[in-house]
């Protein structure tokens, strides 16, 4: 797929023949409506499929040949969130927690025991704020940047990894998480636990979805999200899938030195 970048070349590049055509013969106004149509459907493709890389590079799935999944939890600390460690610690698996910064506050000691319990902290900037994707750089900058010290107080590491709210992605934040040096992580099974309350529902969702290079969205605010996360440890455990650390699935470093 196209992306950003090619995207605008070859929509500049068709309104220019288009111009140049009309020049010597009239071109109705409905092939510049076109063009502009399907040029503004790509930028929202782009904008909400973080899968797309339509703006930035983001790691959203894993190798499908190495029998590995990976689990991603975002929007804590939560109250919740320290049954998800006794079942991760029951289980001898390794996930990564994608944190608000504004929901840090209070909650910095279970923050502290996500780290010492060998699992990544990372940043889902600091305010989560519904226009976040409108923010100028200078602003997501600010933002992203708060969560990114508070991480630094609760765990003495820098973090490196970033994951856009909602999984938007937009010009602003592509050169935000250039000039801020991040990774982006994605995901490729996306659970909708905010969404379905329907136990069943879910866990057929998420169960049928599992497979050799899942990367999996669930989030620490999801009531009974530790029942969950047992039902997939124990399904990927019948298949022979290992749940890796986004580390060793994509072979790149959580954090930087201090």
């Amino acid at each position: 797929m196209l992306n950003y970048r090619d995207s605008s070349i070859v929509f500049i590049l068709i309104i220019l023949g288009l111009m140049a055509y009309d020049y010597t013969y009239h071109v109705s106004g409905w092939y510049y409506f076109i063009a502009f149509f399907l040029f503004s459907l790509a930028i929202i493709f782009g904008s909400y499929f973080i899968q797309s890389g339509f703006f930035l590079k983001a790691y959203c799935s894993g190798d499908e040949n190495k029998g590995q999944i990976a689990i991603t939890f975002d929007d804590g600390p939560h109250e919740n969130t320290s049954l998800i460690l006794d079942v991760l610690k029951k289980n001898n698996a390794t996930v990564a927690f994608f944190c608000i910064g504004k929901n840090i506050a209070g909650k910095e000691n279970i923050v502290k025991s996500i780290n010492d319990e060998g699992h990544i902290v990372s940043n889902h900037s600091f305010s989560h704020h519904n226009l976040f994707d409108f923010f100028s750089v200078k602003k997501l900058k600010q933002d992203v940047s708060k969560t990114d010290d508070l991480i630094l107080r609760s765990t003495g590491k820098r973090n490196k990894l970033f994951r856009p709210p909602f999984g938007v992605t937009t010009p602003n934040i592509a050169q935000m998480v250039r000039e801020m040096d991040y990774k982006v992580i994605g995901w490729n099974l996306r659970s909708y636990d905010t969404a379905i309350k329907d136990h069943d529902r879910l866990m057929k969702r998420i169960l049928k979805g599992i497979k050799n290079g899942s990367l999996i969205l669930l989030h620490d605010t999801t009531p009974g999200i530790e029942i969950v996360l047992q039902k997939v440890l124990d399904h990927a455990r019948e298949r022979n899938l290992k749940v890796v650390s986004i580390e060793d699935m994509f072979q790149i470093n959580a954090y930087e030195s201090v």
